[in-house]
């Protein structure tokens, strides 16, 4: 299982289920698509980072009730169309062919196709072998309606979603195969670190919609905790944070990043 999750057992997971084609839409009015990029420039030179600012867009939340999956299931429906439009206005500037990720919603452990998904361990997932979202709705994520946690940890796992569409991800398991220890740990944090920026830059482009305050944000970067496998506390924010601050895929190149931006 290919570890691209959010950084503990309260946040998101990444694995994908059953395989996209790649079709869908294209770079600009009437030209065909580039292909995906392959190889190490596919972490560094990735045409998604040629892709403009997410513009302001857009993204109300609906209301949600405590204990009411309809609502929760309104709420994400909606929440993903956003990131659906965002993200497909950016590979479509990149030259990249993008069709919207699969969507599970689970209140219960189910195999992913990446293993197990425990539901203690996350809220989301994404498994890169076929292209799934699976996100769970569990009695303890029910019984917080007002919370925004839920709304970062899917923007966090459709940005793994992006890194697979673009070749990031490709790339990041071809090297992983030959890689261990340190340089391992290294290499997993900058794709979770990348998809924090996406995540950061998606949540500023819809803000001044969701009708909530600065203080909401604030909290989400104090709850912040890292590990290993994701960076540490202080480095989740800064790529969360710039992500908000320069607000599109260009300033979230994480593997061009000095090892003390990805420690």
């Amino acid at each position: 299982m290919i570890r691209i999750s959010l950084r503990v057992a309260a946040l998101a997971v990444t694995a994908v289920a059953g395989a996209l084609s790649l079709t869908g839409t294209a770079g600009a009015s009437g030209t065909p698509a580039r292909p995906v990029p392959t190889g190490p420039g596919a972490l560094t030179r990735n045409p998604l980072y040629t892709a403009g600012e997410f513009e302001s867009s857009k993204c109300a939340e609906p209301a949600r009730r405590a204990d009411d999956l309809d609502s929760y299931r309104a709420y994400l429906d909606d929440l993903l169309g956003c990131l659906d439009r965002t993200w497909s206005e950016r590979f479509r500037q990149a030259g990249l062919r993008f069709s919207p990720p699969r969507v599970r919603y689970i209140t219960k452990s189910v195999y992913t196709g990446c293993g197990q998904y425990v539901a203690s361990y996350a809220a989301a997932l994404y498994c890169p072998r076929n292209t799934t979202m699976w996100i769970m709705l569990s009695k303890e994520e029910l019984s917080d309606p007002m919370g925004f946690e839920l709304f970062t940890i899917v923007t966090h796992e459709y940005g793994h979603y992006a890194q697979d569409r673009a070749g990031i991800l490709a790339e990041f398991e071809r090297q992983s195969r030959t890689l261990s220890g340190k340089r391992a740990y290294d290499l997993n944090r900058r794709i979770e670190l990348q998809a924090e920026c996406f995540s950061g830059a998606f949540v500023r482009s819809v803000w001044p919609s969701l009708g909530r305050d600065r203080q909401d944000w604030d909290e989400q970067l104090a709850e912040v905790e890292g590990d290993m496998w994701h960076g540490k506390t202080r480095n989740i924010r800064y790529w969360l944070t710039r992500g908000w601050s320069g607000g599109g895929p260009q300033v979230c190149d994480t593997f061009s990043a000095p090892a003390s931006r990805t420690a």
